[in-house]
């Protein structure tokens, strides 16, 4: 979805342009750190959907990060605590942009499932994201969602 837009964007550099300097406020490891969080969300079922798997694509190519190039030399290293620390480290606007992502993936295939949410309450309180701040932003997300239609 976020790919076909790009490639039929008539003023696609613009775009890409403006897309750096979003890759670019992230570190290579908070980057690592979103796309783990994302699968361990989306595989908390036991399965990883195609649509999930499709979801994750996109967010990498968001993100400037190529899921190919030596992903698990850089997950490995990475334990439960510093994925904490890596999420908890992102700036506050982008908290609110991961709010919107993993409900994104959450509804990527179709079924928003309760192991879903158990795997997303890990990460959200410890990050300091409440259960009304996840609302507002989820919110204020669809209002914007509304104007482009």
């Amino acid at each position: 979805m976020l790919n076909n837009f790009f490639n039929k964007h008539a003023e696609q550099s613009l775009v890409q342009e403006h897309l750096s300097g979003f890759r670019n406020e992230f570190t290579k490891q908070q980057k690592v750190a979103i796309l783990l969080s994302l699968f361990a969300i989306a595989n908390s079922d036991g399965n990883f959907h195609l649509s999930e798997q499709e979801f994750l694509k996109q967010i990498s190519s968001l993100l400037g990060f190529n899921l190919e190039d030596n992903l698990i030399d850089v997950i490995l290293p990475l334990d439960n605590s510093e994925l904490i620390n890596l999420l908890n480290s992102l700036s506050e606007s982008q908290k609110d942009w991961y709010i919107v992502t993993v409900m994104g993936m959450i509804y990527a295939d179709g079924e928003a499932l309760d192991s879903e949410f158990e795997c997303l309450n890990l990460f959200f309180p410890s990050m300091g994201i409440t259960l009304e701040r996840a609302e507002k932003v989820l919110k204020k997300s669809i209002l914007i969602m509304n104007n482009f239609k």
